[in-house]
């Protein structure tokens, strides 16, 4: 069913719209919110959206709305048949719904969105970095692309910041007997080990510089060779890394190689953080509560669901820790439990119940503190001029994920904007008026 929205439409508007939509008629039955207006609607629709705008629409509007939902902006002309019939023709392809990874329980359009690239990039032999906050899953999503590649070779999972530095090199390439202190036999290393299949870097960005060399020199010819030996052979295996920090700071602070970064990025995949995906909370405490007792089958007591209180509770928490933080408070909460089959807020821990990470250093932050150190040191802090940007940045993205509307964005941003105020809106307003947004 095709949703119409907007402003009134003038006669010229309504007989373009009445053609498109018998045209889109013919091309498929789907649930789609199209608006018109001169602007975008002030709420994002839940259901996939296309903005049809009747005027000019400069780029940062349309980047915004797209970054609100949007599938597309079009602006209204002649060929608006034609093109709508064409959005709903690729929206019919990219809303079929994608497998999920063994273990992954999730439903919401963030994980519906993930789980979509994870299925395109598994097609492909693309190098694919994984990102996201720690707790996310990039290790499931890893198998799940070596699942779903048809790679008939091992999966090879390596965390680069398990491995101490002077070992790694050895490690991933192997090495002759002779080539070190205590090399008394020939190694081929794991590199060798996943020919036909994927090799995981977990945590790459803790690879030390001289090894970011070499992985360059793997990823472009496929070719490796092992320590102590001049015999370079071609092994056939696809690489997928995986980091929790922002690889494009450490490339502008020297700390990553920039080609590395640029290589290893062609598919770039990030993992939603729980708290962008709550959606599936119910589902995921079900799942984990099941997982608990599969693991804990001699366990002397059993619950059978969480209280709507306690689920509550559950959705308003941050999660800095995401998933693997929820596992972790449920098991901690079901080791508890004496009796009842339903699991209470008075089970749950009290810096859960009070909102707030048991540790301050779990939160996540966006304080680069090494960069602020340098910037006193050089004389060149600007209290008011940072503060001014982290608001501004903040502002954007809320804004934009909620199609302008300062209320909801003042929800996103935690205590801004909230208080006493009856209008939550309100300090928001007052932020955008004064960074000039």
């Amino acid at each position: 069913m095709i949703h119409l929205a907007g402003t009134p439409l003038s006669p010229a508007v309504r007989k373009s719209l009445a053609a498109a939509r018998i045209k889109i008629g013919d091309v498929a039955r789907a649930s789609l919110h199209v608006h018109v207006g001169a602007r975008p609607p002030a709420r994002a629709p839940k259901a996939p959206w296309i903005w049809v705008a009747t005027k000019a629409v400069e780029p940062e509007q349309a980047s915004a709305v797209v970054l609100a939902g949007a599938y597309d902006v079009i602006v209204l002309g002649a060929d608006l048949a034609e093109t709508l019939a064409r959005r709903i023709a690729e929206l019919r392809i990219r809303i079929e719904p994608a497998s999920q990874p063994v273990g992954f329980v999730g439903k919401s359009a963030a994980a519906r969105r993930m789980l979509a690239e994870l299925d395109r990039a598994a097609q492909t032999s693309m190098a694919v970095l994984l990102t996201g906050e720690t707790g996310t899953g990039k290790d499931l999503a890893a198998r799940h692309l070596h699942a779903r590649s048809g790679r008939k070779g091992a999966l090879v999972p390596i965390n680069c910041a398990a491995v101490p530095n002077e070992l790694i090199e050895s490690e991933l390439f192997g090495y002759v007997r002779g080539a070190f202190s205590g090399a008394v036999a020939n190694y081929d290393g794991q590199f060798t080990a996943a020919a036909g299949g994927t090799v995981f870097l977990d945590e790459v960005d803790d690879t030390p510089k001289t090894l970011q060399i070499k992985l360059l020199r793997v990823l472009e010819d496929h070719v490796i060779s092992r320590l102590g030996e001049n015999v370079w052979r071609q092994v056939d295996f696809r690489l997928i890394a995986a980091t929790n920090r922002d690889l494009r700071d450490l490339v502008r602070r020297g700390e990553f190689g920039a080609d590395l970064y640029q290589r290893l990025a062609i598919v770039q995949i990030e993992m939603p953080p729980l708290r962008d995906r709550i959606d599936d909370l119910p589902e995921l405490a079900a799942h984990l509560i099941a997982r608990f007792y599969r693991e804990e089958p001699t366990s002397p007591h059993r619950v059978a669901r969480i209280s709507h209180t306690a689920l509550g509770v559950l959705a308003r928490y941050p999660w800095p820790g995401n998933v693997r933080e929820l596992r972790n408070v449920l098991f901690q909460s079901l080791v508890k439990k004496r009796s009842g089959d339903e699991l209470l807020l008075s089970d749950l821990p009290s810096h859960v119940v009070r909102g707030q990470p048991s540790d301050p250093q779990d939160r996540p932050t966006v304080v680069d503190r090494a960069a602020l150190a340098r910037m006193i040191d050089e004389g060149r802090m600007n209290l008011r001029a940072v503060r001014d940007d982290l608001e501004r940045a903040s502002l954007e993205l809320a804004l934009a994920r909620t199609g302008g509307s300062p209320a909801r964005a003042a929800r996103l941003l935690g205590e801004v904007g909230r208080g006493a105020s009856t209008d939550p809106g309100g300090t928001v307003r007052a932020m955008m008026r004064r960074l000039g947004l």
